[in-house]
C-alpha cells in the first residue's frame, strides 16, 4: 500500500525515539503504522529536495513501513503552523540509519511530503528480525534479537536504540528488552553479527547510530533480547499482488488470480478467460495466440494469419499480409498480387514489390533467392527493403517461406544447405528430424531398423552391427564403440571392461598378478605393504583412500576435509548433507541430534533406531567386526552412539570405558598417557613437574615452592643461637676444669695418705717439684715405701701438707 505522509518529527514523547504521524486535513497525531499521517519534526517539518532515495527509505522504515514509493510537496494553508526546520537531510547506512541534517528558518512551502509502501507482514522486511527458542524465525512480538542469522551484542543497546530497530522490523516501539539472555540451545554456537549497538535521539531531531562487526571482544553474554510493541493491525492494507489473511498477515494471491491495487480484501480477482497469472500477480497474462483488448478487461483470440505471444496486447500478421483494425475487430489482409510484407506489418503500405532480379514466393512471405540463399529482411530506415543471404553452416534453405532457418537442435548442416542431418533415431522431413516412433511417420526403411542394427542402403534392410560396434533405434550406420568400452555382437550400447581386469585393443583380460588391481583400463601392482583391498582397489593407512587419478594410474590420496574413508570400498567418499568432517577421517560427524553409523546419519531419537549404533552407551562404541557395543580402551572416551573411541586430549588421561578424560592431579607429571608423581624438591600441575628454586621447597601436596624454614629465622635468632651454642661450650669447659682440679686434689690426699702411712723415725722426702704453686714447698720426711708403694717412690710429686 502506498501512505501519502507529510514529513517532519516531533519529539516529546515517552521513548528517546517518538516519531508521529499527523493527519494531513487535521492536527490530529495519531499512533505509528496507520495510513495517511502528517510527520513532524520540533513542531516543523523538512525541506522536500535534496534527499536521496535512500534517506527517504530509511525515513519510510524508522515509521513502520516496508520502504519509500515517491515524494511530492504542498502548501496548505494550515502548513504555516508547521515551518521547516530542517534541510539537507541524509540518512544513510547499510544495517541502521546514520542521519545527518541542518537546522534552518524557512517559510512552511516547500515541504516534504513522501509515499511510503505499506508491509505485508511484521518482522519480515529488513535483516534484523526476532528468533523464538528453537532459534527459527518468528512472527511473534518478541524473541532473540537477530541480524543475518547471527546475534546481536548489547554493550551499548539502551532503550532509544531499542525502540528504533522495532519500528524499523515494522513494530511499534519497544515494550522491554534485555542483555545477556540464554533463549535457545544453540544460542551459543551463533556468529555474533553486530555489535556495540547504539543510536542516539537525545537531541536530535533524526537518529545517529552506530555500530560494530568485529567480534572478537564480544560474547554471547550480551546477546540482545527484545519484546516489541504490536502495530494496531485492524486497519492493516495489504499491498498489490496480495489478499489479507487475518489481521496481521497478508498473503500473496494464488496463480490464476490477481490483485491489482492495495487492498484489505480476504480475496484476489480471478483472471478472465484466455489468461493466466503467477502467484503474487497484480495483472493477468493473456494466452499465446490472443491479445488484451484496449480496455484491458477481456483477451481476445487472435484473427487467422497472425500469432501473439503469451501476455501481448496486440497480434503480429503473418508475412505477406498486413493488420487491419476496425473497433475492437481485426484481421490479417493479404498483400496485393507481386507484393510482399514483414510479418507483423500493420498497414497496406507496408506491402512493398521485390527487388530486380526476385519475384514474391510463398503468398508474398519472401522474395526468391538462389539454391543454398534465403530471403533476409532489411532493419528498417534502409533502401532497400532486403537481400538474398547465403544460408550458413548448422542452417538449412526453408521450401516454405524461403529463408535461412536455424536447424533442429542435435541436428547439423554444411553451409548453403537445403537440409539438415538428423541425431540417429531421426529423419529429415524436409522441415525437421522425424521421429521414427511418431504416428504419424510412414512404414519400412530407417524406422524398421531396432537397436543393435542400421538402416543399410544398398541392401535396402537392416543389417546387425558387428562387434565393438552399437547403434541406437532407427539407425542408418553403426558406431565404433569408444575407447576403453567394448560390445558384443547387435549391441545398442557399449560398456567398459569389469572391475579387476583390463582394456587392450577391444580385449579385456582379467588382471593375473596376486598383488594385481584394476579398474577395467589397465591392471597394475599395489604398493608395497598395502595389500588389494578388492580387485580394483589398494588397501590404504587409516585417513587415505584409493584413487584412480588416471586411467593407468593409482595411489592412496588422503581423505579431505568433509569426507571419510569407506571401510568397505577403501575409498574417500563425501560426508552426507549437513554431516561434516576433518582431513583425514574415517567417520562424519553429523548434526546435533543425528549418530554416524558407518555410511550415514541415523537419528537415534526415532523409534526406527534402536539398534546398532543406538544402543551404544558412553564409554562404549559400535565396533564394525564384532557387531556389538564394545568398552573404549584406556585413555580413550566416547559419547553415546558412537562408532569410535576418540583418544584423549593431550595432558590428560582416562580408565577404560570413559565418557570423559580428566587430568593428572596436581603433584604429578604427564607423559605418553601416564600419570607419575613429581620427585623430591619438584612441584607438578598435572601436565609437568619443575624444580625448586634454591631457597626454597615443595609443599606438603607438592603443587607449590615455598620458602625453607632456615631462611626465614632472622639475623637476630642467627646470633642468639650462636651465643647459646658459645655458652653451653663455656659450661662445658668450665665444668670438666673443674673436674680435672678435684680430681689432682683427690690424687694428692691419697699420695699424703700414702706418705703418711709409710712414714717412721721422722724421715723426709726431698720434693722437686710442687703441684700446688700457692703452696710454699719444702722438704718433708719421707716414708718408706711400703711393698705396693712402688708407684710413690717413683712419683715426683711432692707437697707440703703442713
Amino acid at each position: 500500500m502506498l501512505q501519502l505522509i507529510f514529513l517532519a518529527i516531533l519529539i516529546n514523547g515517552s521513548a528517546g525515539y517518538n516519531f508521529h504521524l499527523m493527519d494531513t486535513s487535521a492536527y490530529n497525531r495519531y499512533p505509528p503504522g496507520r495510513s495517511y499521517y502528517l510527520l513532524v519534526v520540533d513542531g516543523g517539518t523538512v525541506y522536500y529536495s535534496g534527499i536521496s532515495t535512500e534517506s527517504k527509505n530509511w525515513l519510510c522504515r524508522m515509521l513502520g513501513y516496508q520502504s519509500y514509493y515517491t515524494q511530492n510537496t504542498y502548501s496548505y494553508s494550515w502548513q504555516q503552523n508547521f515551518p521547516i526546520r530542517y534541510t539537507n537531510l541524509e540518512c544513510a547506512g547499510s544495517v541502521v540509519p546514520q542521519c545527518r541534517y541542518q537546522e534552518t528558518a524557512n517559510y512552511y512551502s516547500s515541504a516534504l511530503y513522501i509515499y511510503c509502501n505499506a508491509r505485508s507482514q511484521y518482522g519480515d522486511t529488513s535483516n534484523f528480525y526476532l528468533a523464538d527458542r528453537s532459534g527459527a524465525h518468528t512472527q511473534q512480538d518478541y524473541g532473540l534479537l537477530m541480524y543475518n542469522g547471527g546475534t546481536v551484542s548489547g554493550k551499548k543497546f539502551d532503550q532509544a536504540t531499542a525502540d528504533l530497530i522495532c519500528y524499523i522490523m515494522g513494530y511499534k516501539d519497544a515494550m522491554s528488552w534485555m542483555v545477556g539472555r540464554k533463549y535457545f540451545t544453540d544460542q551459543k554456537n551463533l556468529r555474533i553479527r553486530i555489535t556495540d549497538l547504539n543510536c542516539m535521539t537525545k537531541d536530535r531531531a533524526f537518529p545517529l547510530c552506530t555500530y560494530g562487526t568485529d567480534a572478537a571482544n564480544s560474547t554471547h553474554d550480551e546477546d540482545v533480547w527484545l519484546w516489541c510493541d504490536k502495530p494496531n493491525t485492524n486497519n492493516l492494507v495489504c499491498p498489490p499482488g496480495h489478499r489479507k489473511y487475518s489481521s496481521n498477515r497478508c498473503f500473496e494471491c494464488s496463480a490464476g488470480t490477481y490483485s491489482p491495487d492495495p487492498t484489505s480484501s480476504s480475496s484476489c480477482s480471478s483472471c478472465p478467460t484466455h489468461s493466466t497469472s503467477l502467484a503474487g500477480s497484480t495483472f493477468c497474462s493473456c494466452n499465446e495466440g490472443t491479445y488484451m483488448n484496449s480496455a484491458g478487461n477481456r483477451c481476445l483470440t487472435c484473427p487467422e494469419k497472425s500469432t501473439s505471444k503469451k501476455g501481448s496486447t496486440f497480434c503480429s500478421c503473418a508475412a505477406g499480409t498486413y493488420l487491419y483494425t476496425s473497433g475492437e475487430e481485426i484481421s490479417c489482409v493479404q498483400c496485393p498480387g507481386g507484393k510482399v510484407s514483414k510479418e507483423g506489418s500493420t498497414a497496406p503500405a507496408d506491402c512493398v514489390d521485390c527487388p530486380s532480379g526476385t519475384a514474391p514466393i510463398n503468398n508474398g512471405q519472401a522474395c526468391s533467392c538462389d539454391e543454398g540463399y534465403g530471403w533476409e529482411w532489411s532493419n528498417d530506415g534502409e533502401e532497400e527493403i532486403g537481400y538474398c543471404k547465403p544460408c550458413l553452416a548448422n542452417f538449412y534453405k526453408s521450401k516454405i517461406n524461403g529463408t535461412c532457418a536455424a536447424c533442429p537442435k542435435l541436428a547439423t548442416s554444411p553451409p548453403l544447405s537445403g537440409e539438415c542431418q538428423c541425431p540417429s533415431g531421426m529423419s529429415w522431413d524436409g522441415e525437421s528430424c522425424m521421429n521414427c516412433q511418431g504416428t504419424n511417420n510412414t512404414a519400412g526403411g530407417v524406422c524398421d531398423c531396432l537397436a543393435g542394427s542400421f538402416w543399410n542402403e544398398e541392401t535396402s534392410s537392416c543389417n546387425n552391427c558387428p562387434r565393438n560396434h552399437f547403434s541406437g533405434n532407427f539407425s542408418t550406420k553403426c558406431t565404433k564403440c569408444p575407447i576403453n568400452t567394448i560390445s558384443v555382437f547387435q549391441s545398442a550400447e557399449c560398456s567398459a571392461c569389469s572391475k579387476g581386469s583390463s582394456w587392450q585393443n577391444y580385449t579385456c583380460t582379467q588382471c593375473e598378478e596376486e598383488e594385481e588391481v584394476g579398474n577395467g583400463v589397465v591392471c597394475i601392482a599395489c604398493p608395497d605393504g598395502f595389500p588389494p583391498l578388492n580387485n580394483d582397489t589398494c588397501s590404504c593407512d587409516k585417513g587415505y583412500g584409493w584413487e584412480w587419478s588416471t586411467n593407468k594410474e593409482g595411489s592412496c590420496k588422503a581423505c579431505p576435509a568433509n569426507f571419510y574413508k569407506d571401510k568397505d570400498q577403501g575409498t574417500c567418499v563425501r560426508c552426507p548433507h549437513e554431516a561434516t568432517s576433518l582431513p583425514l577421517s574415517q567417520d562424519c560427524q553429523c548434526p546435533s541430534g543425528l549418530s554416524w553409523d558407518g555410511r550415514g546419519c541415523v537419528d537415534c531419537g526415532s523409534s526406527n533406531s534402536t539398534a546398532g549404533v543406538c544402543d551404544c552407551l558412553p564409554g562404549t562404541f559400535k565396533s564394525e567386526e564384532s557387531g556389538q557395543c564394545e568398552p573404549c580402551p584406556k585413555n580413550h572416551f566416547s559419547g553415546k552412539f558412537a562408532t569410535v573411541c576418540m583418544m584423549c586430549p593431550v595432558f590428560t588421561v582416562s580408565v577404560p570405558q570413559s565418557a570423559e578424560c580428566t587430568s593428572c592431579p596436581k603433584g604429578y607429571s604427564w607423559e605418553n598417557y601416564t600419570c607419575t608423581e613429581c620427585p623430591e624438591n619438584h612441584v607438578g600441575n598435572g601436565a609437568t613437574c619443575s624444580v625448586c628454586p634454591e631457597g626454597t621447597s615443595p609443599s606438603k601436596d607438592k603443587t607449590i615452592c615455598q620458602k625453607s624454614a632456615v631462611d626465614s629465622l632472622s639475623v637476630g635468632s642467627l646470633v642468639l643461637c650462636v651465643l647459646i651454642i658459645i655458652v653451653v661450650v663455656g659450661i662445658i669447659f668450665v665444668t670438666w676444669r673443674e673436674r680435672q682440679a678435684r680430681k689432682v686434689l683427690e690424687d694428692i690426699q691419697l699420695t699424703y695418705q700414702a706418705e703418711s702411712s709409710t712414714l717412721s723415725g721422722g724421715g723426709k722426702v726431698k720434693g722437686r717439684r710442687c703441684m700446688c704453686p700457692s703452696c710454699p714447698c719444702s722438704e718433708v720426711p719421707k716414708p718408706a715405701l711400703p711393698e705396693r708403694g712402688k708407684a710413690v717412690e717413683q712419683d715426683d710429686v711432692y707437697a707440703n701438707f703442713s
